[in-house]
């Protein structure tokens, strides 16, 4: 299986956030954006540190993509 972050990219253009500030309201490692940016897991913690920055559900930031 792997993980997509795509609809987390989205939110971030829809509330005109970039990545940098991101990075620092979720107080990010560099390592864990890198992650983020090649859609590799990162910990339930940091997803849920987004759900609480845009009161989402973990399915408004992410998406597992099964593969064959």
């Amino acid at each position: 299986m792997a993980v997509r972050y795509d609809k987390l990219w989205r939110l971030l253009s829809d509330n005109k956030m970039t990545k940098k500030e991101l990075a620092k309201a979720a107080d990010l490692s560099s390592y864990a954006m890198t992650k983020l940016n090649q859609n590799r897991p990162v910990s339930m913690e940091i997803i849920m540190r987004f759900c609480k920055i845009f009161h989402c559900d973990v399915g408004d930031i992410m998406e597992i993509i099964e593969e064959d």
